[in-house]
């Protein structure tokens, strides 16, 4: 509908042959629309429904494919140069003859979808009710609706939590110790896995720790290297090598980084004791102390591991243990809680029979509800259970399906992308969840605001997982096996997306306009499958190479992620739909990508992996609708009048010094990279100029620790009328400071980050007792300096602190109450 309405008003004169046509497909869409939210709400749908949504939905599909192509034509011709130009009028024409015939065929589809609703008797159309733009006043009630940052409660697990950092801290124990914590899904096994993982008392033992998932799915090469991604030992480029080594090599490699020290290695979700055995030749059994964690369902694998260990199983809660974690989270937007709303809750609770999943989901539901709405819920429940035999979990999570608003349906539904326990970078979601056309901005709003909103709604529901916070926000999110089930069964039922694996695809289509691969491409390409109505195109999983794709035939892609797919062939310049391209090194080795890129021009998206740095000039001046850019770009980048850009990482700081930084008026987050280790060689940056980014966020600074960075005196900045007020986030690296930072640094009002790496100072770095008010993190790890000194009552929000210096007669004067919590270093 959005789509129609936007040609008809932005591509007037293209499609004004069909002007009434498309207004009368777009009056009898919304009808349809109006009905399809009665069928999304209703309690159970049922099965001639479906199938007549799934008419509807294929229709609107085709309608935004018949559009597209016959823009694309437009598009075509719009850039022929010479004789063929000559031909453009004849080809118009015909193009506008074609398109009037698509349409009309359309409009008899939609008559007979219509006719088949009114012959079986299929519920009653619905006009939608009220006006506007709703989408605003949605996100602002979810802005209000949402819970303050919270942290992962672990409720009735503490003894189990005791027991087992004793088995981690036991200094007895020299030997490699395997510690198996097993029980049904949903129990939480991996929230007790990564409580102890990231305990104070475990990282303070352990120096190296790394945290891999395995899941039904797996490929020992994966899990190897995301071990020791996990690690960081390893540099980009030796990564970037080892992407490409057979599995016995990798083990290899990973014995080799972990023998003779005490590390922890999380094996998150197996499934197969095949599995354990094909990692367990890559941990040294060493007498330093080393512990290895192992998560699963099944009793076979805990018991099954080799040497010394434990294995634990986790119970059911009690009933008490129960209502206290549903407490926690149901009666957040609740004041007063009368007899009736704690009885009809507690008969909720006693139904979910002790599973923490089955219960936080149940109390993400009602959390939302007001107390006449929880009989409601208690009902449709009642209503589903026909006796206690059946499982009470697949219902409270269909329940809390059902009661999503529309986009935050479209959200969960995508998470069905994703690998089994994939980390999934919030991002990276967001930027993929806008390319796909799924959210809707304004002008109060940015799309990504609004994506974030309803992902944090998911997080809120317990339908998502926070997994890593940085400043009180969501950096990476995971969703459930038993909860991705549901959006995969529910994927399935709306041909929204088809995924293959390595053991079969999860639904057969010609029609599904998203294709994902997980782990092997060879038995996709196999399929020789050939699908010209594809929109998206994403591949997980390690290097591979890509074949059996036509690129010549898939024009409407808006989605393109190749992951670590090696291509054999250039990707076609013509993808002018295409909002979200992902690559890395090994995807474009062999072709010209900067002549690629530059006729995107569309493109909202471009991700380059950290992997590879990209030498040549990028000439960007046509992608005005440009929202990301990232990767390492090192040679010359050319941006135009980009007002949307949001993320511009990394470019080179000749690159940005040519920018006018006052045109980017959205840019949030910034990376500036040096790659010249020339010791002559002087870089500037304008900390005037970073001023003029008022909606900037996240800053980083990064030089050879041989370059020198100068910056403003401490007179010009304190004569500036704004210090970066928009800033929470500031990481320089490998700067030498030719002054004090911390005067101007600490002036910054919305800090909370604060990341010295690798830099050099010779004299004193002072922190007066108003600075940094808001700052909750503070890294300084120098290669030299002469002295710092911290005032006081400084820092007052401070909850993580690290020091380390180089230099052994450093002066250090620091506070005790920073002293008790820091690590310091000298």
């Amino acid at each position: 509908m959005g789509k129609i309405g936007n040609y008809l008003i932005e591509e007037a004169s293209m499609f004004m042959a069909v002007k009434e046509d498309l207004e009368e497909l777009k009056t009898e869409l919304t009808c349809i629309h109006g009905y399809l939210k009665d069928v999304e709400a209703r309690e159970r749908e049922d099965e001639v429904s479906k199938e007549w949504s799934k008419l509807v939905l294929d229709f609107a599909y085709d309608v935004e494919d018949v559009l597209d192509t016959y823009h694309l034509k437009l598009e075509e011709r719009s850039q022929r140069r010479g004789l063929r130009r000559l031909t453009n009028k004849i080809g118009r024409k015909m193009d506008a003859y074609s398109i009037v015939d698509d349409i009309r065929i359309l409009k008899r589809r939609i008559l007979d979808i219509t006719r088949k609703r009114e012959t079986y008797g299929i519920g009653g159309l619905k006009e939608p009710q009220g006006g506007g733009n709703t989408s605003s006043l949605r996100v602002r009630q979810l802005r209000r609706a949402r819970s303050v940052d919270q942290e992962e409660v672990v409720v009735g697990l503490e003894d189990d939590a005791k027991i087992l950092l004793e088995k981690l801290l036991d200094y007895e124990e020299k030997n490699r110790f395997i510690i198996s914590i097993f029980g049904m899904g949903g129990l939480g096994k991996t929230a007790l896995a990564r409580k102890l993982y990231n305990s104070r008392d475990v990282k303070e033992r352990f120096e190296y720790r790394a945290w891999t998932y395995v899941s039904q799915e797996y490929k020992t090469g994966d899990i190897l290297m995301r071990i020791i991604r996990s690690l960081g030992m390893t540099s980009g480029e030796e990564l970037e090598k080892i992407r490409k080594f057979a599995e016995e090599e990798l083990e290899v490699y990973l014995y080799g980084l972990l023998e003779g020290k005490k590390y922890l290695v999380v094996v998150d979700d197996i499934w197969e004791r095949e599995a354990w055995d094909s990692l367990k030749r890559a941990l040294p059994c060493n007498h330093e102390g080393s512990r290895v964690i192992i998560t699963t369902r099944i009793k076979a694998v805990a018991e099954g591991v080799d040497g010394r260990f434990y294995a634990h199983k986790l119970r059911f809660l009690t009933f008490e243990e129960s209502w206290e974690l549903f407490e926690q989270r149901a009666f957040r937007n609740i004041q007063r809680k009368d007899e009736d709303l704690l009885k009809t809750g507690k008969e909720m609770v006693q139904k979910c029979r002790g599973l923490p999943l089955c219960i936080v989901v149940l109390a993400g539901l009602l959390s939302r509800k007001t107390p006449s709405e929880w009989n409601d819920v208690c009902n449709s429940l009642w209503r589903r259970l026909k006796d206690d035999s059946i499982h009470v979990a697949p219902i409270v999570f269909d329940l809390s399906f059902k009661e999503l608003r529309h986009e935050s349906k479209l959200c969960f539904l995508y998470l069905s992308i994703f690998p089994e326990d994939y980390e999934i970078d919030l991002e990276k979601l967001i930027h993929l969840l806008v390319a796909e056309g799924f959210i809707q901005g304004d002008e109060e709003m940015m799309m990504e605001d609004v994506a974030r909103y309803y992902i944090e709604e998911l997080i809120d529901r317990s339908l998502l997982e926070a997994v890593r916070r940085e400043r009180g926000k969501v950096m990476s999110c995971r969703i459930h096996d038993l909860l991705r089930d549901v959006a995969i069964k529910k994927s399935k039922e709306l041909n929204f997306v088809n995924v293959y694996n390595d053991h079969v695809a999860q639904h057969s289509s010609t029609t599904c306009r998203r294709e994902v691969v997980h782990h092997q491409f060879k038995r996709y390409s196999s399929e020789k499958r050939k699908n010209k109505r594809m929109r998206s195109f994403l591949y997980f999983g390690e290097f591979d190479h890509l074949v059996g794709l036509d690129f010549e035939t898939l024009k409407l892609l808006r989605v393109l992620d190749f992951g670590s797919l090696w291509l054999p062939f250039k990707i076609n310049g013509d993808l002018i739909h295409l909002r979200y391209l992902g690559i890395d090194g090994n995807s474009i080795n062999d072709f010209d990508i900067a002549a690629i890129i530059s006729k995107l021009r569309f493109l909202q998206t471009l991700f380059v992996s950290d992997n590879y740095f990209i030498e040549e000039t990028i000439d960007l001046r046509k992608l005005t609708s440009l929202r990301h850019v990232i990767g390492n770009f090192f040679g010359g980048l050319l941006i135009g009048d980009v007002a949307n850009l949001q993320t511009l990482t990394s470019i080179s700081f000749d690159s940005w010094n040519k920018l006018k930084p006052e045109l980017l008026i959205n840019l949030r987050d910034l990376g500036i990279s040096e790659m010249s280790r020339s010791k002559e060689r002087r870089v500037h940056v304008s900390w005037a100029s970073l001023t003029k980014l008022e909606s900037l966020r996240v800053l980083k600074l990064a030089t050879p620790t041989e370059v020198h960075l100068s910056l403003e005196s401490e007179e010009a900045v304190r004569s500036m009328d704004v210090i970066s007020r928009s800033l929470e986030s500031v990481t320089l690296v490998g700067i030498t400071f030719e002054e004090d930072p911390m005067p101007f640094l600490q002036k910054m009002p919305r800090l909370e980050d604060l990341i010295l790496l690798s830099c050099n100072y010779s004299g004193k770095m002072s922190v007066s007792e108003q600075g940094f008010g808001r700052l909750r993190k503070l890294d300084l790890l120098m290669r030299s300096l002469d002295e710092l000194q911290i005032e006081e009552e400084a820092m007052p929000n401070l909850i993580e602190l690290e020091i380390s210096v180089s230099k052994r007669e450093t002066k250090l004067i620091i506070p005790n109450r920073l002293r008790a919590f820091g690590q310091i270093y000298c």
